[in-house]
């Protein structure tokens, strides 16, 4: 799978810098991920802090647990052939909740943030499925990896923005924000194509195809199988590919594999991606109070970092094809144990110079390019024949583990400070590591296996 992710990535490169794959509707979604990942970790924890800190935790855990909306909204998809207005009603629940959400009290901001992470949720999976409805399956790695360059685009300019916002008033901030995801509203209205009231599977083939040969066809609907790995950093609850809709899968047939390999690094995953979830829910009160980095300047050093860590995909995709998936994830757990425990250290003690804990939070975010390009390919590697239904678990797993994370990050700090709260978050990925390395590193499958099955 990592070699299929590696020719996707170079297919998007090789193609007029991938131009030829752009299209017009990717805008309105550039903003709502753009809202998404930019405006919201950086706007919500500010406001939410004036609660206290254990009060943001909920709020980005409520924010995460919105990723569960993706397969309703992708059910409704399917059935009804509203993406244009699943997209529109989508960007309108980011824009009112962002809106609403520094003059709500505390009970009412949860629900806020939840209507935000559902809305972007919904989104990002009627942008994924714009394209795997439309375009023949040869041409969805490519594309997808276009529109998530697309989205990340949208993503460094709402940092570059939330670093202006986030000097204003709370009010003033986040009223300012909302006007990016309802900007997006009559850009969807208008951009976005119109879809055939019947589901692919039910077209004749030349309508299909749009004039590719038929052994091109669109796959029927209940055959979204992706396996590009996101480009979208972990920051939110979803990108296109990691909360991808299986439309009309059946049950999954896998479960007893939880006994077995898969089980075993989803174990992992489960500690590993909630100890890490601990700065990514308090990244800006976390950097203003326990480092003096204004959330202005922390959110101009996240832009810089998203995009720096973009060229790394490719290179990941280089390295779990030679060295292996599981090889891949081990490292990057590792680096990131090390990192997170090096927050901790720098927490504890003070006007450490702001370079060194911006260096480490860089470090956990280049990470992630690792861990999202091998994390797909090691589940198919341990669960051949059910990729997709064992990504959805691997994707539920994520949600599941951000929202623990966010809010036991946010207890632990709220009780015993920053430090304590990044000290608990490296022992989280510590464990994860622990379990992966006894585990699925040691039992990895080999080519010699790999060929025999």
């Amino acid at each position: 799978m990592s070699g299929s992710i590696r020719r996707g990535v170079l297919a998007a490169l090789a193609q007029a810098g991938g131009l030829r794959l752009v299209e017009p509707w990717f805008a309105p979604f550039a903003l709502l991920n753009g809202a998404a990942l930019g405006l919201t970790p950086i706007l919500l924890p500010v406001a939410a802090s004036r609660d206290g800190v254990g009060h943001v935790g909920l709020v980005m855990g409520a924010f995460n647990l919105g990723a569960f909306a993706a397969p309703v909204v992708g059910s409704a998809a399917d059935r009804y052939r509203a993406h244009r207005s699943l997209a529109i009603t989508c960007a309108a629940a980011m824009a009112v909740s962002l809106w609403l959400f520094p003059v709500a009290g505390p009970a009412w901001q949860l629900v806020l943030a939840l209507a935000d992470g559902a809305g972007f949720a919904g989104a990002v999976t009627v942008a994924n499925l714009l394209i795997v409805e439309r375009r023949p399956r040869s041409e969805w790695n490519p594309r997808l990896g276009v529109l998530e360059a697309a989205l990340s685009v949208g993503q460094g300019g709402a940092l570059f923005l939330s670093s202006w916002l986030a000097t204003l008033s709370a009010r003033d901030g986040l009223f300012l924000a909302a006007i990016v995801p309802a900007a997006a509203i009559p850009l969807a209205a208008v951009l976005i194509p119109r879809m055939a009231g019947r589901p692919a599977a039910d077209r004749r083939p030349a309508r299909q195809t749009g004039g590719h040969p038929p052994s091109e066809a669109v796959p029927a609907v209940r055959q979204h199988l992706l396996t590009f790995a996101g480009l979208v950093g972990e920051w939110g609850p979803a990108s296109p590919v990691r909360a991808h809709h299986l439309a009309h899968r059946r049950p999954f047939t896998g479960l007893a594999a939880l006994r077995g390999p898969f089980g075993w690094m989803l174990a992992a995953w489960i500690p590993a991606y909630a100890g890490t979830a601990v700065i990514f829910a308090l990244y800006p009160v976390l950097f203003q109070h326990a480092f003096g980095v204004p959330p202005s300047t922390s959110s101009l050093a996240f832009a810089v970092i998203v995009l720096v860590s973009l060229p790394l995909f490719p290179v990941a995709a280089v390295v779990s094809q030679r060295r292996g998936p599981a090889v891949a994830m081990a490292g990057a757990l590792a680096a990131r144990v090390v990192l997170l425990a090096a927050l901790a250290a720098l927490a504890s003690v003070h006007r450490v110079p702001a370079v060194l804990p911006l260096t480490a939070f860089a470090g956990i975010m280049f990470a992630w390019s690792f861990l999202s390009v091998a994390s797909p390919g090691l589940t198919g590697q341990l669960l051949p024949g059910a990729e997709g239904d064992a990504q959805g678990l691997l994707n539920a797993s994520s949600g599941t583990a951000g929202l623990v994370g966010s809010v036991l990050g946010g207890t632990v700090a709220g009780h015993l400070g920053y430090a304590a709260a990044l000290a608990f978050g490296a022992a989280a990925t510590a464990l994860g590591l622990v379990i992966f390395a006894v585990t699925t590193l040691r039992h990895r499958p080999t080519p010699t296996t790999l060929a025999g099955r």
